[in-house]
């Protein structure tokens, strides 16, 4: 096999576990009861934010760790990774290294390494990635730009 080839398929097998990984944080429901040990002090647990399906956000919010958003946001968003519920639904200017999309996300998208569109996911806008997977029923529509790793 060729070093290509091999190059090829661990990219490919890496993106699945990131995107297997991504799919479980993202159906992890806000009401799913969990129950923390204390986090130490400065740890990333600390830097989470959910936004529960029903709520509403206007402005500008930043999140060192992950977002999950189950509510609407608009105006600009960044964090370290996304994840947006199939109620989720979000426009405006946002800015992550991975984004996970089972609701809506619309105008400005810039990824810096991964992002999926589930099949109940819509996605619009301009978006700048490094990788993107799309799957069956998932929808784009904008332009798009691949940035090099």
């Amino acid at each position: 096999m060729a070093k290509e080839e091999v190059d090829l398929r661990n990219r490919l097998e890496e993106q699945r576990r990131r995107s297997q990984l991504i799919r479980e944080q993202a159906s992890r429901s806000y009401d799913d009861p969990v129950v923390p040990n204390e986090p130490k002090k400065g740890s990333s647990e600390n830097n989470n934010l959910v936004v529960g399906e029903g709520v509403t956000f206007s402005g500008s919010i930043s999140v060192p760790g992950t977002a999950t958003i189950n509510g609407k946001i608009s105006g600009e968003l960044s964090a370290e990774s996304l994840n947006i519920g199939k109620t989720g639904h979000i426009t405006g200017k946002v800015k992550a290294k991975e984004i996970d999309v089972q609701g809506e996300l619309h105008e400005d998208i810039q990824c810096d390494t991964h992002i999926i569109i589930h099949a109940s996911g819509v996605v619009s806008g301009k978006l700048e990635y490094s990788e993107l997977e799309i799957e069956r029923g998932g929808q784009f529509k904008g332009q798009m730009n691949q940035r090099n790793k």
